[in-house]
């Protein structure tokens, strides 16, 4: 299998958990001896450079609106040019343009989707009929998560045996070379005053992160606090401008710094005391292995696939979907140095014992040789 050929297709290589998954996997896959391509439909090909570097063919589809049905053209002859034994498929819209390009196609490749959310196919009527169609044209389906995995056989009506468990995985290295100093340069940027814990997010500024609840849970534990501390969020997105008045609106002004998108996230992993995630869904959450890579406690959801990851008790602390007060219950109980180092310390183990990129490569290839056999 040395040889074997796998064309990735995705909707994006934007910056984002199901795109900086893929490229993870598609280095291992390299360094595996396979023969890796990544078509992706729209975006700014943020990732290309990069994907370049490990040997891999990287190609745009161009898609310019949804309906277009040009990169259905374009995918068909990068396939018979690549002639690839695994097409991949990730996120809906690359797996229903990846199911068009594969219909009436002479000698088609066996087909995989990787699933990384739990939620509808779209958002309208219909959703569940295309995603079904799409669905059954896969050889197999790999979910990110056991919840995800619940998701497709329940929504999608995915057989048992089609449908295979394969977490993300993380490289513990970018993590142990960060030294103190750089920690520290990242808190003086942001004027953190000595004494201060901080407690950050990695999110983008969008409904699905239900930062509300965060901001709201901060100025509750404001009310309680014992310590001095500064709330992190860093990202960027559409909801900025709102999430910023409700700030003021919370009178946390002077308590929280907007950070921005940053790429130094092993870094900014580390110059926080705490991580704290409120979405209201996750298809699995690279960015609380991220944390935990860190030796970072967690605060986050009990939703979808986070109880999966972030072990309640042991690593951080699960909160009710949208319990801000609960949320805020949980920062006041973090106060406490001690507990977080011995949350961060179990996290660290965990990521680099549960959740190895080996061990993901190796199972992502288990099921590719299933389906080719």
């Amino acid at each position: 299998m040395k040889h074997m050929k796998v064309l990735h297709v995705i909707t994006t290589i934007n910056r984002g958990g199901a795109e900086n998954h893929l490229v993870e996997l598609v280095r291992t896959q390299a360094q595996q001896g396979l023969v890796v391509v990544v078509a992706y439909l729209k975006g700014d090909g943020y990732w290309t450079t990069t994907l370049r570097e490990f040997g891999v063919r990287v190609e745009p589809l161009e898609l310019t609106r949804y309906g277009d049905l040009s990169p259905i053209l374009k995918l068909r002859r990068l396939i018979r040019s690549v002639a690839p034994d695994i097409v991949h498929a990730h996120m809906p819209p690359a797996e229903l343009y990846t199911r068009l390009a594969l219909l009436l196609l002479f000698r088609a490749p066996v087909m995989v989707i990787s699933k990384h959310n739990d939620e509808p196919f779209f958002r309208g009527t219909g959703q569940r009929a295309v995603g079904g169609w799409v669905a059954r044209r896969a050889a197999h389906m790999i979910a990110i998560s056991d919840a995800v995995n619940a998701y497709a056989r329940n929504h999608l009506n995915m057989a048992v045996d089609r449908v295979t468990t394969v977490h993300y995985g993380i490289d513990p290295r970018p993590y142990e070379q960060i030294r103190d100093s750089q920690r520290q340069d990242v808190r003086t940027e942001w004027g953190i005053p000595p004494g201060a814990w901080v407690i950050g997010t990695v999110a983008r500024l969008v409904p699905q992160k239900a930062l509300h609840v965060l901001l709201h849970a901060y100025a509750q534990y404001l009310v309680q606090a014992r310590q001095a501390s500064r709330l992190v969020l860093v990202g960027r997105g559409p909801l900025e401008a709102e999430l910023k008045t409700l700030s003021s609106q919370l009178g946390l002004d002077n308590e929280i710094i907007w950070a921005g998108f940053r790429e130094d996230i092993p870094v900014v992993m580390k110059a926080f005391d705490a991580f704290v995630l409120t979405s209201s869904y996750e298809g699995f959450g690279l960015v609380l292995l991220e944390a935990m890579a860190a030796a970072r406690p967690v605060v986050a959801s009990r939703v979808s696939a986070i109880p999966e990851i972030v072990q309640d008790g042991m690593t951080g602390l699960l909160c009710e979907s949208g319990d801000h007060e609960g949320f805020g219950h949980a920062l006041l109980h973090l106060e406490e140095a001690e507990l977080r180092v011995r949350f961060g310390n179990a996290g660290h183990e965990r990521a680099f014992t549960h959740f190895t990129l080996e061990r993901m490569a190796e199972a992502t290839l288990a099921v590719y040789k299933e389906c080719l056999a």
